[in-house]
């Protein structure tokens, strides 16, 4: 059978992959381009395009010479890429200046006067249920109309990662709806643009260089000549909608059902949940609420930068340095865990142990929004700071988590977890014991090419609809990891007692 095949491609923070699946969920090739980050100024964070378009066309053409698939037998192909930052583009693809990173912090001062202005709640979360931050295109847009006003009259469309390289594949200028709803432009229910959203930010003038809108499941362009010729791929392949990451990893790690929660571990703390109702109250705290490809549900997220980053810092600036200072430089990644894991297992945890605040690459949450360990004595040495560590991830999670609990009360059942701490048993027990709730571990390493893959798969016929793709081609649980009571007083008492640190820095007396 022809037309079997679709191709998945990720635009990461610092890696662009291309994966091609078959209508089962199998994978049969995996390729990578590698890509830099510029960081201008303090705060800044940004990447060349040229670079991000050779980094698609080199991916995709790897890709296909790896495995020996003829291109048309590519039935359909779709991009996801990092939620928000911004992406400007001329009519002819090329670019006014370098794209923007979604960690980008220059434009924080607008956020700040737009979250302490009254109106705020009616305004903009009743409309988006999203909170708006630094990284995402309202505020990014202010920043450039004060600091590079002519870039309005040399730029013909604002887009999203993914919906600039689709436009650089198919000639065809849209944004697809996850992005046009997590980017804090348009109503999330109605999905559609809404112009008071722009007067709000101030930027009204931005609003018509923003495309049509499109599905995630839906053809949006198809392969032109040109690119045919760059990539390998065949001219006229059908490219969907695809989907922003975060909805792209639901889908890989199987997320089809309301009330279930997903965590995926990496160096975002992600937590997900789908619902067919969505709470625009002004009370309602979820960080961002985007339209889920799956039966007319909404995908509430909430999450920050600061999951597994947090022990790869610790491990490179601490652990490492350490050995290095004493000629121990040749130990692998592998010994290195294990060591850690060693220390926390050979030792009984106490609840008054140190605390480690898990914000190595900042928050909100506190003022000034850093990393620290908090409760050290001379009776602590390196065990404590390692278990510390491991469990300053997973309060990260859980601090996410009551968030979601609190907006949907039927999270009681078994999370779908996946994501790098799926590879360390002990983690894995931590997290169940400090959740509270049986995990069930999801293998979905390339979770990101997989998700968007599944919606190119329903574009292209090979599946009814989204929900049937997940079913078709993604993994069961590979295990499930049930929480150990004997721990769950533990974590009970050293969460509690995170949240009374955090509380105490937030609000001093």
């Amino acid at each position: 059978m022809t037309n079997r095949y679709v191709l998945g491609i990720d635009n990461g923070g610092t890696v662009t992959k291309a994966a091609i699946y078959d209508a089962e969920g199998k994978i049969y090739a995996l390729s990578q381009a590698h890509l830099e980050s510029l960081n201008p100024r303090p705060l800044f964070t940004e990447r060349d395009i040229d670079q991000f378009w050779d980094a698609n066309v080199t991916a995709i053409k790897n890709v296909l010479k790896e495995s020996d698939i003829d291109p048309a037998d590519i039935a359909a192909l779709a991009v996801t890429g990092h939620g928000n930052g911004i992406y400007f583009a001329r009519k002819d693809g090329s670019a006014p200046r370098p794209g923007v990173i979604s960690t980008d912090g220059r434009a924080q001062a607008f956020v700040d006067r737009w979250l302490a202005d009254p109106t705020y709640d009616e305004r903009v979360r009743a409309k988006t249920g999203s909170t708006v931050w630094a990284g995402q295109p309202p505020a990014l847009l202010a920043w450039f109309d004060e600091n590079e006003p002519e870039l309005f009259d040399n730029a013909d469309y604002v887009l999203s990662a993914k919906d600039y390289i689709r436009f650089r594949l198919t000639g065809e200028a849209k944004m697809e709806v996850s992005d046009s709803c997590g980017i804090g432009i348009s109503n999330v229910v109605t999905k559609e643009l809404d112009r008071d959203l722009f007067d709000f930010y101030g930027i009204s003038r931005w609003a018509d260089k923003f495309p049509p809108f499109c599905e995630s499941a839906e053809i949006a362009g198809y392969i032109t000549d040109e690119v045919a010729e760059l990539t390998g791929l065949r001219a006229g392949t059908p490219v969907a909608g695809g989907v922003m990451d975060v909805a792209a990893s639901a889908l890989a790690a199987g997320l089809v059902d309301e009330h279930e929660l997903t965590v995926i571990t990496g160096t975002w703390s992600i937590n997900e949940v789908l619902s067919r109702d969505v709470n625009l109250d002004s009370d309602n705290e979820v960080w961002l609420t985007v339209p889920y490809p799956v039966d007319n549900t909404y995908l509430f997220l909430d999450a920050s930068p600061n999951g597994v980053s947090n022990l790869d810092w610790y491990i490179n600036s601490v652990i490492r340095k350490a050995l290095k200072a004493f000629g121990h430089e040749d130990i692998s990644d592998d010994e290195v865990f294990a060591a850690c894991e060693k220390m926390i297992h050979d030792f009984t945890p106490e609840s008054e142990d140190p605390i480690f605040l898990p914000y190595i690459n900042g928050t909100d949450i506190i003022p000034g929004g850093r990393a620290g360990f908090v409760g050290m004595t001379g009776y602590h040495d390196i065990r404590h700071q390692v278990r510390a560590v491991y469990e300053g991830v997973i309060f990260s999670h859980l601090y996410h988590i009551e968030n979601l609990r609190a907006h949907d009360e039927n999270l009681t059942g078994h999370v779908r977890f996946t994501g790098g701490a799926a590879n360390s048993s002990i983690w894995l027990q931590m997290f169940a014991d400090g959740i509270g709730k049986p995990l069930d571990i999801v293998d979905a390493a390339e979770s990101g090419t997989l998700g968007t893959a599944i919606c190119s798969a329903v574009a292209a016929g090979l599946h009814e609809d989204v929900a049937s793709a997940v079913r078709a081609m993604t993994s069961a649980p590979r295990t499930t990891v049930e929480p150990n009571p004997e721990f769950a007083e533990l974590f009970a008492k050293r969460y509690e007692r995170f949240v009374s640190i955090l509380d105490t820095i937030t609000h001093p007396k």
